[in-house]
């Protein structure tokens, strides 16, 4: 998939924890001047001609957890959107494409690459319809399977917009999603917590497992794709539900790579979230599986922009999580413990 390597770069500073960061400008799949990121543990591949947009995460030696669609690799220019899959920053809450391209902005002419002494920085195109240009900063941690990714969301409009920074990740089928249901003061009369179901999500569907402190979507459990069950969009192998969560973690588990994959984030207290008050979402169907964090709704002035931070650590080696409440909390609690809070 990789062919030839154009250029590289040392990103060398230990400011905040980088440090000896290999970057290189490498052919994927089509895509000249691909950035691969390195740090000996794990490689992050960030595409240039299209995005901005990191189209694999992947351990050294191993295999990508993100799903790619194989047929729209190396590919630019499109008039359409196209979802390509991996990783792209998106605007909440959702808007159909058929009345704006607000959230569904097709992301196919190339992005501005700067390379920072301990980042590199993705500079997107001005989209017109949300007035936004996205702006992804990536950054390695030393010897940690731990990306930094920030999302800049700049306002290069003439009037105030609000939206919410929306994490994306097409993870590959297969997996099981975990997310953390929060338990609150059990004696306090108004004390809430959120589970949030799409029209289009089934409560009694095999891929749900609700837990009193979990929730786990199995994507091995969606059934094949057979028909249409909406007027002409939605198909009976989605499903989709959110959380509230204030915990500001979800994961991934791949059994047969034996991959955990886990995105930490911010929350805010008293902020005001999208899609009625979701943290977290998780959308699956056949092909792939989404594991999404979302910013609280914030407001840009013209010229200023809102900073929505994540990280992501991938660990490998990693024994089946169980399949009871108590056996996933503790085997995820040691993978937890080694990741970080993101503010």
């Amino acid at each position: 998939m990789l062919r030839g390597w154009l250029a590289v770069v040392l990103l060398g500073l230990a400011t905040v924890g980088f440090c000896q960061v290999r970057a290189q400008k490498v052919d994927y799949a089509g895509w000249k001047n691909t950035i691969k990121l390195t740090n000996g543990l794990i490689e992050v591949y960030a595409v240039s001609a299209v995005g901005p947009r990191i189209i694999d995460f992947r351990p050294v030696g191993g295999k990508n957890i993100f799903h790619v669609r194989r047929d729209e690799l190396g590919k630019s220019g499109e008039k359409e959107f196209r979802l390509r899959g991996g990783w792209r920053p998106w605007l909440a809450p959702e808007i159909d494409p058929k009345v704006s391209l607000v959230t569904w902005f097709p992301d196919n002419v190339p992005c501005q690459v700067q390379f920072h002494p301990n980042f590199v920085r993705l500079i997107g195109p001005k989209e017109p319809d949300s007035g936004i240009q996205k702006v992804v900063d990536i950054a390695l941690f030393k010897d940690q399977p731990r990306v930094r990714v920030t999302v800049r969301l700049r306002n290069v409009s003439k009037k105030a917009v609000t939206y919410s920074a929306w994490s994306l990740p097409v993870l590959k089928p297969g997996g099981r999603a975990i997310v953390p249901l929060d338990v609150g003061d059990l004696d306090a009369l108004a004390e809430t917590r959120k589970i949030i179901l799409w029209s289009y999500g089934n409560p009694t569907d095999p891929r749900f497992t609700f837990f009193n402190k979990l929730i786990v979507v199995d994507q091995a459990k969606v059934p094949p794709r057979e028909r249409l069950i909406g007027r002409f969009r939605r198909h009976n192998d989605e499903g989709k539900l959110g959380v509230d969560t204030k915990q500001g973690w979800t994961a991934y588990y791949h059994p047969a790579d034996r991959m955990l994959f886990i995105q930490r984030f911010p929350y805010q207290k008293g902020a005001v979230y999208p899609d009625g008050g979701c943290t977290v979402e998780v959308y699956s169907c056949e092909e792939f599986i989404e594991v999404e964090c979302l910013s609280p709704l914030v407001t840009i002035a013209p010229g200023k922009e809102y900073v929505f931070p994540m990280e992501w650590w991938l660990f490998t080696e990693v024994d089946d999580l169980g399949r009871t409440e108590q056996e996933i909390l503790a085997a995820l609690k040691p993978y937890l413990d080694k990741t970080k809070p993101v503010k």
